[in-house]
């Protein structure tokens, strides 16, 4: 499938027209130059058009400062992996030395290129392109990319050059797996994910919170497809004070959200703080399977303390979690960095695994038998039978005579006894209480 990349200087309103054509909200959009920093890929649909779109950082003049840089440096590589390039200048700042050196480097690339002149919202902005016209780009796409004027006409080029993006299915991929990698700001999250697919597609610096919009890299590991979606580090809520910081929180929840399972990146320097353990608690809770990644062990002085003694701190502060596996490594050396990925796999099998209900049923009988649910009113509260009904998470229903006045702590109890007898680790178990009608109640 074709990939076009978006460039252009800061705040021209690339992340604009990439969210409409995406049509969701995935790049950051706000007035402060310089917001989009990385490069962010998306699967196109629009309006019968199929494509992969990369945005970018914009195009900075060479500068010292170490961000500028590397955003130009993100820039130039996108241009290098696509397979044409959408220009975008902006209207109502007009055009200006730095386009013409952008464009200069653009054709150099031998790529084509779309020159599409951005928040043209009416007949009289578009009668008014002279200076564009004699700066002697062949052609124009006048476009609001807030408003989806012009957008259309700018697509149809692109199909009549690459008519193949009008045919693509964009039917899902089977047989991918998503991996969210999350943490706190400045954990190591993109030095991981640089390691793991080996090259350099995220900005790292030692600046706390360099990325910010989700990045989606794929790549292929012992014959299984992998999608790493490397995210903003998640900040204290009171803590997100700039509103683009808000969003890059939003945005890794969401990365969260649809993603299979998730690596939380824990910084071995400052061990478990609350933070991680409300990051854990945000995977777990929405269903998703969990591995811990201890990075920077490097850094880590080796007494007397050994690798099971600092799992059980780790499990001792978070021991809801206490079934996730743990990974010490060093993204920076590659230290133990492949077993990260071998869990994952290990991790995804268990987060498909299917219970025979026969087998699930038996446990069952078992448990029960030893530790009845309390009763209520004097009354028992029988419980029938249970089944799975789904994966990813593994889910379970259990039915029972009231589900009203079954205690959480023995709901807790049941979900432990299913971790003991049929593994799942790294799993978000669910169980689903049911009532049964109460003639079958009698005939039971």
């Amino acid at each position: 499938m074709k990939l076009f990349a978006l460039v252009g200087k800061p705040n021209v309103g690339k992340s604009t027209l990439f969210n409409r054509l995406a049509q969701r909200q995935i790049a950051i959009v706000n007035d402060k130059a310089g917001t989009t920093r990385d490069r962010n890929l998306t699967l196109v649909d629009y309006k019968g058009m199929h494509f992969y779109l990369v945005d970018t950082g914009g195009f900075e003049p060479e500068s010292k400062e170490v961000i500028p840089a590397k955003m130009r440096e993100q820039s130039r590589l996108a241009v290098e992996e696509a397979d044409a390039v959408i220009f975008m200048l902006d209207y109502q700042s007009g055009l200006t030395p730095q386009d013409i050196e952008v464009y200069d480097y653009l054709r150099r690339s031998k790529k084509p290129v779309y020159v599409a002149i951005n928040k043209v919202d009416g007949d009289n902005h578009e009668n008014n392109l002279g200076e564009f016209w004699e700066a002697g780009f062949e052609q124009l796409f006048p476009l609001s990319g807030a408003h989806g004027r012009g957008v259309m006409g700018l697509l149809e080029a692109m199909a009549e050059q690459f008519p193949e993006i009008q045919e693509e299915s964009t039917e899902h991929e089977e047989g991918v797996i998503s991996i969210a990698i999350v943490g706190r700001p400045n954990a190591g999250k993109s030095s991981l994910t640089n390691y793991l697919i080996g090259e350099e597609k995220q900005i790292v610096h030692d600046e706390a919170g360099t990325t910010r919009d989700p990045i989606d890299c794929e790549f292929m590991y012992q014959k299984q497809r992998i999608r790493l979606i490397d995210t903003a580090g998640i900040r204290k809520k009171s803590k997100v004070s700039q509103l683009v910081d808000h969003y890059s929180m939003v945005g890794a929840v969401r990365s969260v959200d649809r993603a299979d399972l998730a690596l939380l990146v824990i910084d071995a320097a400052d061990g478990v703080v609350e933070q991680d353990a409300r990051i854990a608690g945000l995977v777990l809770d929405r269903g998703k399977a969990l591995v811990l990644v201890v990075n920077k062990w490097d850094l880590v002085a080796k007494d007397s303390r050994t690798l099971d003694q600092v799992k059980e701190e780790i499990y001792y502060q978070l021991p809801f979690a206490s079934h996730c596996p743990v990974v010490f490594v060093s993204a920076k050396t590659g230290q133990r960095v492949p077993q990260v990925l071998d869990q994952a796999l290990l991790v995804d099998q268990e987060n498909q695994k299917r219970i025979q209900t026969a087998d699930l049923n038996r446990v069952l009988e078992v448990v029960t038998a030893r530790h009845q649910p309390p009763t209520r009113q004097g009354r028992p509260n029988r419980i029938f039978y249970a089944a799975q009904v789904a994966i990813r998470p593994p889910s379970f229903t259990v039915h029972c005579s009231n589900p009203d006045a079954i205690p959480e702590d023995y709901k807790r109890f049941l979900l432990n006894q299913f971790r003991h007898h049929f593994g799942f680790q790294g799993c978000s178990l669910q169980i689903f209480w049911r009532s049964r009608k109460k003639k079958e109640e009698e005939s039971a």
